[in-house]
């Protein structure tokens, strides 16, 4: 997460070329497929992350007004959110296990996240 700072700030891409400042829906997921497609030797696999880091992006986006409520998210000025790691965790464990995740109700999500708050430094 701290590297999509970095990320949305690329100008230009060698698998898409020049995004400028751009911070469309389209350039940021240019952004995003280069940074793991950089990260990862196995371009399917590079993709495969790509579509979760976004799908997990979309879902937290989707019930930002929940997560803010509850203290899990905080909008910055620039429109990013922060996202809190146990939050991040919980909806990461959620993409990973489930087949209905995109649909899944962000309330359920919260005694997860709770958990994993608990644990936060313990394992």
């Amino acid at each position: 997460m701290r590297a999509m700072r970095t990320v949305r700030q690329w100008e230009d891409t060698s698998r898409f070329g020049h995004l400028g400042n751009a911070q469309s829906t389209q350039a940021n997921i240019a952004r995003v497929v280069e940074y793991f497609s950089d990260t990862y030797a196995d371009s399917a696999e590079a993709l495969h992350k790509a579509e979760l880091f976004l799908s997990i992006c979309d879902y937290i986006g989707r019930n930002e007004s929940l997560f803010v409520r509850k203290a899990l998210l905080e909008k910055d000025e620039d429109g990013s959110f922060s996202v809190e790691p146990y939050l991040l965790r919980a909806v990461h464990h959620l993409f990973t296990a489930g087949n209905r995740a995109g649909t899944f109700d962000p309330r359920k999500i919260l005694p997860l996240a709770k958990a994993f708050k608990t644990f936060d430094g313990e394992v």
